[in-house]
């Protein structure tokens, strides 16, 4: 993704390529932006970046830069 764009278009089928579901890859694309905003936050160079935080993570997840994985909630882990 080009970071002059100012909006951008990701078609659905690509995102299901690296997620089983489009909400699952846009709930993964928000908590990395969550993530590298606080890194840019401890930093201190959340003012220098070119590109927004989420067209780095959205480049990240479809790029297969991004291993996620789910953990059990805790009524879960209580039935077992």
């Amino acid at each position: 993704m080009n970071a002059t764009k100012s909006t951008q278009y990701i078609s659905q089928e690509r995102m299901r390529d690296v997620a089983e579901n489009i909400y699952e890859a846009v709930m993964v694309t928000a908590m990395e932006a969550r993530r590298i905003n606080l890194h840019n936050k401890m930093l201190g160079t959340q003012d220098d970046r070119a590109e927004k935080v989420t067209s780095q993570a959205l480049d990240r997840l479809l790029g297969n830069e991004l291993n996620y994985d789910y953990q059990p909630a805790e009524e879960d882990e209580a039935v077992e």
